[in-house]
């Protein structure tokens, strides 16, 4: 302890002259593991203990991590956006012009304007006038819209109503599973313990007994009809600007599907398949399917997909090539169409992982190494970075919450490139480090005054 005392008081008055005495343009000063401070013209970084406290500002924004707990984002332009994570991905926020969000696991709220709320051109309407909803998913859901007055609440099994969820127009359940309402246009849905259901509405007619027989038909859609199911279904369904395909399953021997683009055969369910599929101009087979696999484009004789899993697969469609061998040992995917190349080769699932893609449209050129939990490796363009060991963010190598908040704690050795291309490293968070070209030591102070003078 007082050789860290007799550290400070030798460093304070140090940064206090360099800081105020004259104008800085560049100022690093470093006292590992407290504190690491520098400032290059308006980029101003420092971290304090560690991996654990870490502020990073520039012109356009502003950037504090607190690791594991929080990581806050801050854009300066005229723009507001700023964000945060909460011990990701446990929690997050977002306030943004025009949009104001909340997570909280299973729980997220969110308020933005209505389509339609009056307001002045350029502006955005007044706060109170945005429409707001937080959900506890799947139990509890609340609406406010106050342009048209309207407040729901909802709490699931006992009661829910909600509008333009799912997919459907309505939604409503009263002490739920025993009655569920599902609406959209011109069709009504109702289920009564999930074992009744009746289709209305004006376009929809048909009534379930599951699983003894049921009827239903949604007018110009489908038509579908079961005696004993799955033993025994049939039904129809309108395949825009073609026509009708038709169905049928007799479990467990025989299913069949006819229509204008598509036809198949199933013998005892997957045992043996065969389908020609004009609309994707391909002819398929299984035995059995999915394990054993073909496809092929119809009139050619080579197979461009063939399966045989767990051992062996490959695939060869629309300019993207795939392999594996016992499955998940190895396994590769590529693409070469004109100046874009991508491959990609995964050992034990993403145990090992090699990536690089190269687009000679944008530039692009990357490579990405990952061993778990050993290393991270990647490169950017010209930026080569990485760490070792690599944890969790070998196996999410492009999250941006591991990437910030987790990978770091771990990182005993890091690398990255720095703004002047020189290659940079860190040793124990700073112990050890190389920084913008020159070997650090764990205690330092330097400057720049702009005119060539410095310490």
């Amino acid at each position: 302890m007082r050789g860290w005392a007799r550290w400070a008081r030798r460093l304070a008055p140090a940064v206090l002259v360099l800081a105020f005495a004259r104008p800085v343009v560049a100022l690093d000063v470093k006292v590992w593991p407290l504190f690491h401070y520098t400032r290059h013209g308006e980029d101003l970084r420092w971290t304090a203990l560690g991996p654990l406290v870490e502020f990073h500002r520039t012109a356009e924004e502003r950037d504090l991590r607190i690791r594991p707990l929080l990581w806050l984002r801050q854009h300066r332009g005229a723009v507001h956006d700023d964000r945060a994570e909460i011990l990701y991905p446990v929690a997050s926020s977002r306030w943004e012009e025009g949009y104001q969000s909340f997570r909280l696991l299973l729980f997220t709220y969110r308020t933005s304007p209505e389509p339609g709320t009056p307001h002045e051109a350029g502006e955005l309407p007044p706060p109170e006038t945005w429409a707001s909803r937080f959900t506890l998913f799947p139990l509890v859901f609340y609406r406010h819209s106050p342009l048209h007055g309207a407040t729901s609440f909802s709490v699931l099994p006992f009661y829910l109503r909600l509008d333009d969820f799912l997919g459907f127009d309505e939604v409503e359940a009263i002490m739920f599973p025993a009655y569920l309402r599902l609406s959209e246009p011109r069709v009504d849905r109702r289920y009564y313990a999930f074992f009744v259901q009746t289709t209305g509405g004006a376009d929809g007619r048909g009534v379930r007994v599951f699983p003894f027989y049921g009827t239903k038909e949604i007018v110009g859609r489908e038509r579908t009809r079961y005696v004993l199911w799955p033993f025994h279904i049939q039904s129809d369904r309108l395949v825009p600007g073609y026509g009708w395909e038709h169905r049928r399953v007799n479990f467990p021997v025989f299913s069949a599907i006819d229509g204008p683009l598509r036809t198949s055969r199933a013998w005892g369910v997957v045992a043996y398949t065969h389908t020609i599929d004009h609309r994707k101009g391909t002819e398929a087979t299984g035995a059995p399917w999915p394990l054993v696999f073909r496809e092929r484009l119809l009139g050619e004789d080579t197979y461009r997909t063939w399966r045989l899993a767990p051992i062996y697969g490959r695939s060869d469609r629309d300019g993207i090539s795939s392999r594996f061998w016992a499955w998940p040992a190895l396994r590769t995917k590529s693409q070469d169409v004109e100046d874009f190349h991508y491959r990609r080769t995964d050992v034990l699932g993403v145990v090992w992982r090699r990536q690089t893609l190269e687009s000679g449209a944008s530039g692009r050129r990357e490579r990405l190494l990952t061993i778990f939990p050993a290393l991270r490796s990647e490169r950017a363009n010209e930026r080569r970075y990485g760490q070792a060991p690599a944890l969790v963010d070998s196996l999410l190598p492009e999250n941006r919450g591991v990437m910030a908040l987790w990978a770091p704690l771990y990182g005993v050795f890091r690398w990255d490139t720095a703004a002047d291309g020189s290659r940079d490293w860190s040793l124990l968070w700073g112990l050890v480090a190389r920084e913008r070209g020159r070997l650090a030591g764990p205690w330092h102070v330097r400057f720049d005054d702009g005119d060539g003078h410095g310490g």
